[in-house]
């Protein structure tokens, strides 16, 4: 009787708390769906600016990860990068976190630049040490890349903060006029994507209407790895690139960090699976064994900028 009694008072109380609680709703993808983890009015706050974060589905309780910190271009904004699905499953494949930048006056103020509006390097560097305050990303496994005019300030990172970044891929962007006389040390790891037919910002640099002046992608490698060993990559521009990439690591330059131009034969654009490319050359020990070879899901995908 006693058993009974205690049995038939568990289903009572369970009933309750069912009752009380709903039913109890099985996991969904839509519950493992990558969500912003700043809040939704102006982002994570630092001084002089806000970011966006973009977290991987395995982060909680688990060992710290990787993160790509990505640069939008002109008239961008960090709202469009956490919003780009194709950025947005790169990170989710590759396990590592993707961070949004946010331009001031969506722009950017590096050297040379129209915009002066912030000390871009004291802002870089306030995201970094507070994303490493706040979330469970390694600092020593980040990735900076960029589209544009955001490719442009990637360029300055690898020139004035290479030791906080283990690897760099701006795309469509070099330095401006005046370029810098020379780098700091040591130099990273970096590979550029450009279009041969890019208008918006050519490879040669061009004038805005407003006098500054954007800089010449092979001059900007020199600065870079000075010493001759970038000019052989011109060899790159004869191969008549295709719709793929073709690129060519330069050779000799000292050092164990990875120098290489990759052209396309299209204009002004941007293609998500550049990013992971990058990112699986730059830090191949810690790509997973199933997916280190598998072809990108982001192929075709196209980011363009005003």
């Amino acid at each position: 009787m006693a058993a009974a009694w205690h049995s038939t008072r568990w289903l009572l109380a369970l009933a309750t708390a069912c009752a009380l609680t709903g039913p109890v709703r099985a996991q969904t993808a839509a519950d493992l769906k990558p969500v912003d983890s700043c809040p939704t009015e102006g982002g994570c706050q630092v001084d002089g600016g806000s970011y966006r974060i973009v977290l991987p589905q395995q982060t909680q309780g688990s060992q710290p990860v990787g993160a790509i910190m990505y640069f939008h271009g002109y008239q961008g904004s960090a709202e469009e990068i956490v919003a780009d699905r194709g950025l947005v499953a790169v990170a989710q494949r590759l396990g590592v976190a993707l961070i949004a930048m946010d331009g001031m006056g969506r722009s950017w103020s590096f050297p040379g630049s129209p915009s002066q509006n912030r000390d871009e390097f004291s802002y870089v560097g306030q995201v970094l040490d507070d994303v490493a305050r706040r979330f469970p990303v390694d600092p020593g496994r980040i990735l900076a890349s960029g589209f544009s005019q955001g490719g442009s300030m990637v360029w300055y990172l690898a020139c004035r903060m290479p030791a906080r970044f283990a690897a760099l891929a701006p795309i469509a962007g070099a330095f401006w006029e005046p370029v810098p006389e020379s780098c700091a040390g040591p130099r990273p790891n970096l590979i550029h994507v450009h279009g041969t037919t890019d208008t918006t910002v050519p490879m040669a640099g061009r004038t805005l209407r407003q006098g500054s002046r954007q800089g010449d992608v092979f001059r900007s490698l020199a600065i870079l790895a000075p010493g001759g060993c970038t000019v052989p990559l011109a060899a790159v521009l004869k191969a008549a690139p295709a719709a793929t990439l073709t690129c060519s690591v330069a050779q000799d330059c000292g050092g164990p960090a990875r120098l290489e131009l990759c052209l396309h034969a299209g204009g002004h654009m941007a293609d998500p699976a550049w990013v992971e490319r990058a990112w699986r050359l730059a830090m191949p020990a810690q790509a997973s064994p199933a997916t280190a070879n598998a072809p990108s899901a982001m192929a075709g995908a196209k980011l363009t900028s005003p």
